[in-house]
């Protein structure tokens, strides 16, 4: 849900915690804490808050899109998962799409999250990130034939339904190609 100033005040009070307060105290965690486990429900955390428009500036200021996709080449499943979430959550707000374009390796770490052996939701949070960062200034750099390609692979899976109708999806959209 979305939220207005007025409203998280109402909520916690004027006394209440800062929301940029916390966020920062998450941030920190994320960075200092040894366990996997801390990390993966913080990085959730990041994600869901990265869902709502009021918490756009405080991020950006605590570079949790560097978290996002850090977690993107990460070897714990969970944590890229929740890295590619946040990302389609954030990636429409201009700042942080502009840093989501603005190095190749980036998209590359997203189009990789569509690796056959990756989780349904990772899929379909990366293949809604990639939808959702396409302009029409980007969509060459965006649609590659590795992109295609991975796309393919989904739509032929027959286990995970809501990932190849979305690829079907993706290649009727954007490339053109009929299911």
């Amino acid at each position: 849900m979305f939220q207005s100033k007025a409203y998280i005040e109402r909520r916690h009070g004027k006394t209440g915690t800062d929301r940029a307060y916390y966020l920062n105290q998450l941030v920190q965690e994320y960075k200092t804490t040894e366990s996997k486990e801390a990390k993966q429900q913080v990085l959730a955390n990041l994600a869901n808050f990265a869902y709502d428009p009021i918490n756009y500036n405080t991020l950006w200021d605590l570079h949790v899109v560097v978290l996002f996709l850090d977690a993107l080449t990460d070897d714990d499943p969970l944590l890229r998962e929740f890295g590619v979430g946040g990302l389609a959550n954030i990636c429409l707000e201009p700042r942080h799409h502009e840093y989501i374009m603005s190095q190749p390796v980036f998209r590359h770490n997203i189009v990789q999250c569509l690796k056959t052996e990756y989780s349904l939701n990772t899929k379909v949070n990366a293949m809604t990130t990639l939808m959702q960062l396409i302009t029409a200034e980007n969509y060459i750099t965006i649609l590659t034939d590795e992109l295609r390609s991975h796309l393919q692979k989904i739509q032929m899976d027959k286990q995970q339904v809501q990932a190849r109708n979305m690829a079907a999806l993706f290649l009727l959209d954007y490339y053109h190609q009929p299911c």
